[in-house]
């Protein structure tokens, strides 16, 4: 299948959108009317690479909670092609995400990078209106109040619960297109979200691969997108100074994988871990080094890297602790939280608290497990009736 396709009915009234979601017409329609200041802005780290800071928008309590219900209520009803990799859940016969997109170009002797210009805040109200309107065909009042809810001064708002969906469908209408003709003539074609990779397993010249770019460009232009010329960039295989990269993983061979560069890191944190072990297990700055280089080595362990199991081994026998002072300060919280009422366990922010204590109590196991079961077994009683984060946002 090569184009996205929702197979439920379609929503005509606001009031079978309020039934789909949940909620009464008017407190839809009440939360639609304050979308605009529903919103918390804040920075992320700058880019590594760019130094770059990237904004970005977290909607408030009221508003997420109807977004993460037209995800789950609508979105996710939706069956998207193979060649969109971004943002979208995993099924059971296709992978989701930056290992599977590259994987599709692995074998290739030709590869072309794109990335589309700032996506997100030019994907503008009009395109998400065209979505709701064209490609799920939602009544004209649904569809006007669904595009309150989804966007920001006239924009998908980076951070929205619901953004990744419609980055993922604002080309519903012609991406399909471009792909049929693509693989009609050899080439490989994904996009996750704002990177987009086409590949043949032919050495095209550059005349064919800028050809190839110039259609890509031309569906862009279309949603008024356009690509960014700093990141645009053909490669083969052959070359030997190419990087050969698709979202940071290294096709030469016939599995992507991480560079010798980034293998020597882990391996070199590995080693810091084990030096720094001997020292203090309990410092934040360790703390901080073993849960970065365990991630690092989940990423090899993704990968299928012949080192990777000695790496986590390794890990294993050198845990982050806790001292006299963090346990004394994590039983206080036990101790606070025990406290809470039961009429409080539904909320998401004691929901969050019960939950990193909990993660807490199982560091504190590795020192004293006696003392970690007790505090747990009182917590996990306290907190019998707890929702789960899911059942906060779909209750």
């Amino acid at each position: 299948m090569d184009k996205p396709y929702y197979p439920c009915d379609s929503i005509g009234s606001v009031e079978v959108l309020a039934k789909t979601l949940g909620l009464h017409p008017l407190h839809l329609q009440n939360i639609a009317d304050k979308a605009e200041e529903s919103y918390t802005t804040f920075l992320l780290s700058p880019n590594p690479k760019t130094g770059k800071e990237r904004e970005v928008r977290e909607a408030k309590f009221e508003l997420k909670r109807i977004q993460k219900r037209i995800n789950s209520r609508i979105f996710e009803h939706v069956i998207f092609p193979a060649y969109l990799q971004g943002g979208l859940k995993a099924t059971e016969d296709q992978g989701r995400d930056y290992v599977e997109n590259a994987s599709i170009h692995s074998r290739c002797r030709t590869l072309i990078n794109l990335d589309v210009r700032n996506f997100y805040p030019n994907i503008k109200a009009r395109s998400v209106k065209d979505v709701f309107k064209q490609f799920f065909r939602f009544s004209d009042e649904v569809v006007d109040l669904l595009v309150k809810l989804t966007t920001f001064q006239g924009a998908i708002p980076q951070g929205g619960c619901t953004s990744s969906y419609l980055a993922n469908l604002v080309f519903f209408n012609n991406e399909y297109h471009l792909v049929s003709k693509l693989r009609g003539q050899g080439f490989a074609y994904s996009r996750l979200l704002d990177d987009i990779t086409i590949s043949s397993d032919k050495e095209l010249s550059q005349a064919k691969a800028s050809e190839v770019i110039r259609m890509v460009a031309a569906m862009l232009t279309k949603q008024k997108l356009r690509l960014n010329g700093d990141k645009t960039s053909i490669s083969y295989r052959n070359e030997l100074s190419a990087k050969f990269e698709v979202t940071g993983l290294w096709i030469k061979h016939k599995q992507p994988k991480v560079r010798k560069q980034e293998r020597r890191y882990i391996r070199q944190l590995v080693y810091n871990c084990e030096l720094k072990s001997k020292q203090d297990k309990t410092t934040d700055s360790y703390h901080t080094l073993w849960n970065k280089t365990s991630g690092l080595v989940t990423k090899l362990e993704r990968l299928n890297h012949s080192q990777a199991g000695s790496y986590r081994k390794r890990l294993a026998v050198i845990l982050p602790e806790y001292s006299p002072m963090q346990t004394d300060q994590l039983l206080k919280k036990v101790s606070a939280a025990m406290k809470v009422p039961a009429s409080e366990h539904r909320k998401l922010g004691v929901i969050k608290r019960y939950n990193q204590i909990k993660y807490q109590l199982g560091i504190l196991s590795r020192t004293q497990k006696g003392v970690a079961r007790k505090a747990r077994k009182a917590l996990v009683a306290h907190y019998s009736s707890a929702s789960t984060k899911l059942e906060v946002w779909e209750s």
